[in-house]
């Protein structure tokens, strides 16, 4: 019998009726919060600009004799071919001051019409030659005037602002209005957890909400314009090769020259798999006639379906998949071309064999037969073969991997009478994964002989921007690499630079180059929240799930915690880049935590948590993201 079966509806009792009501009454509460916060209590600024060239349009802010900083600005990508953008502020009736950046280049450029609107106070309008009077140059602005097409700007450099002060007319709130609309969306709310309350059982909630994520993702990755996304362009060519190819290329080889990145490297010398299979996926979509860039990306879009899917079939899959809700950086990835998503997706797949007792993976170690045993030699040796080539980055979850497996062989009794026989099926699953590993980089050397990496180092050098060559001297590289050498501190980055900042708002919510974020308000809720939700769990763990699911929660910690040391190490000594995707190997670690607790989890609790996390998510992916990303213009 399936644990599906096994499981029964909670008993209609007082106290469960009291748990239902206190729940219904949170969430319908938390949403009207979220609506007033990020629609009421939000300032949306309307921008028409002309600019010669792409580049970055900033608004800083900040408080009464404050000064401006990195931590409080918003930011979008300028174009010449776009004329109108938005963005959001919070609360302007707490600002003093904002400092707008019209363009971040020596030139020209055109501010038509700049407007601010936040429910309760008047609108804030430049557009005539007296309101752009209001705008005070700062710094780099060498000449500006007001004719028929607005505010005609040229910078100097590459910083060139101006301030404006800010007094918004206090009009004040329709409180009938206001109260009218927080009572609909509280009876949406109260509609919406009465019809799927049975959802809760299981955990069938997570299928239906990452088919929803999963229709986002859809869009995102046919609207969004070619190359919006970090690298992707070098992603779409080294896939691209792939379409026609099996094996890896010649290094030096004229045709794959632009899938070199600016730091002088391709992605096909990596030693990644990512790009064979999505190359020849790509081979397959274009048969349907379907846009190049779409048909690129629809590789992990297909991944990210695969797991909507698992998850609809099995339990135990929507325990590993629940981490994946709470960030709707995670769906991010699976809505570009870009190799992080496959890694997620194969080690979502590793996850959920280690904890489901039935599946391929026990009953191979077990010995179940010699039809299941031929399986699981080719499949899950295949498998681990996978997980070995992911990203570097994976290998904290390997660790985590075969620890659990070896806490399974000789710490819980679930090999009791199989340990020595399951041990050796492993080390034979692990040779197979390991050949695999083995056999794609030994076709690098195939290709390119045993000099691979000094064709690499020397094509780097041809290659390469003049801040990223190897010869270039230290102090005219790019300011990014190599923060220890020059002099900075640990210290100075992480109180200066804010790597941990940076990392934290870049692992759930910042797209496009990095320029679409959400507002400092925003990150302090997904924070708090996003706190609460593990502390909820990892209290649960400790209080009840015994000594190995405590210790098995101590080591998923310190894990994670030498993962983010790595991260921070290498900002420091090589390249300064804090992303959060390099932490995502944390995603499925806790999702193979959660599986061996998820007993000792209360789940009504578990979904108290995680409700304000996810509907950040939403919130960050549809309004940042969907609204806000380059798009392409249909004709």
């Amino acid at each position: 019998m399936s644990i599906e079966n096994k499981q029964t509806p909670e008993p209609d009792t007082v106290r469960n009726r009291l748990m239902k009501t206190l729940f219904t009454v949170f969430s319908c509460l938390l949403a009207c919060a979220l609506y007033y916060n990020f629609f009421v209590n939000t300032a949306s600024v309307e921008i028409e600009l002309t600019v010669a060239q792409k580049t970055d349009f900033k608004i800083y802010w900040a408080g009464a004799g404050q000064l401006y900083s990195e931590k409080n600005v918003a930011a979008v990508i300028a174009t010449p071919e776009r004329k109108h953008y938005s963005m959001f502020l919070p609360d302007i009736g707490k600002i003093a001051k904002l400092r707008i950046d019209t363009h971040s280049y020596a030139g020209e450029a055109t501010l038509k019409e700049f407007v601010i609107r936040q429910e309760g106070l008047g609108p804030i309008t430049l557009s005539t030659a007296e309101q752009f009077g209001r705008l005070v140059p700062l710094q780099e602005i060498a000449e500006s005037r007001v004719d028929n097409d607005g505010l005609w700007v040229r910078s100097s450099g590459n910083d060139g602002n101006f301030e404006l002060l800010l007094a918004p007319e206090r009009q004040g709130l329709d409180l009938g209005w206001l109260l009218l609309r927080l009572a609909v969306i509280s009876a949406i709310v109260f509609c919406v957890l009465y019809c799927t309350s049975p959802l809760a059982v299981n955990l069938r909630f997570v299928p239906v909400l990452l088919f929803g994520v999963w229709v986002l993702i859809i869009t995102l990755a046919g609207i969004s314009k070619d190359n919006s996304h970090p690298d992707e362009y070098v992603h779409m060519s080294a896939i691209a090769y792939y379409h026609d190819h099996w094996l890896p290329p010649v290094i030096d080889d004229q045709t794959i020259r632009n899938t070199f990145s600016v730091y002088g490297v391709s992605r096909l010398n990596n030693g990644e798999i990512y790009y064979l299979f999505a190359g020849k996926f790509h081979k397959f979509m274009q048969t349907f006639s379907i846009p190049e860039y779409f048909s690129l990306r629809l590789f992990n879009v297909f991944l990210f379906g695969l797991i909507v899917l698992y998850t609809i079939r099995n339990r135990y899959a929507r325990m590993v998949a629940l981490p994946f809700l709470v960030s709707s950086q995670i769906w991010y990835i699976f809505s570009y071309c870009a190799s992080d998503a496959f890694a997620l997706f194969f080690a979502f797949l590793a996850a959920v064999e280690l904890i489901n007792p039935n599946s391929l993976l026990h009953r191979y170690l077990k010995g179940d037969g010699w039809g299941v045993k031929l399986l699981g030699f080719v499949v899950l040796g295949f498998l681990l073969g996978i997980v070995f080539l992911l990203k570097i980055v994976y290998l904290p979850f390997v660790v985590f991997f075969y620890l659990v497996l070896l806490v399974k062989f000789f710490l819980a009794d679930e090999f009791f009478w199989e340990k020595k026989a399951a041990i050796i099926r492993l080390i034979l699953i692990t040779c197979v994964g390991l050949s695999i590993f083995g056999l794609r980089h030994g076709a690098d050397y195939l290709v390119n002989g045993s000099d691979r990496q000094e064709k690499i180092g020397r094509l780097q050098e041809e290659m390469a921007h003049a801040w990223y060559k190897p010869s270039t001297e230290l102090h005219k590289k790019h300011v990014s690499l190599y923060r220890k050498a020059r002099g900075a501190t640990l210290e100075g980055i992480v109180l200066v630079d804010r790597w941990f900042e940076k990392t934290f708002r870049s692992s759930f919510g910042v797209f496009g180059y990095f320029t679409i974020s959400g507002t400092p308000v925003y990150y302090d809720l997904v924070r708090w929240s996003g706190a609460l939700l593990l502390a909820l769990v990892l209290a649960a763990i400790f209080r009840g799930g015994g000594w190995i699911g405590s210790g098995l929660a101590i080591a998923a910690i310190g894990i994670s915690a030498g993962l983010i040391g790595i991260a921070l190490y290498h900002s420091w000594t090589t390249d300064f880049q804090p992303q959060g995707r390099y932490l995502f190997p944390i995603l499925p670690i806790f999702g193979i935590l959660y599986g061996w607790n998820y007993t000792a989890i209360n789940h009504r609790l578990l979904i108290l948590g995680l409700t304000p996390v996810f509907l950040l998510a939403m919130y960050g992916f549809i309004f940042e993201a969907l609204l806000r990303i380059p798009r392409v213009v249909f004709l």
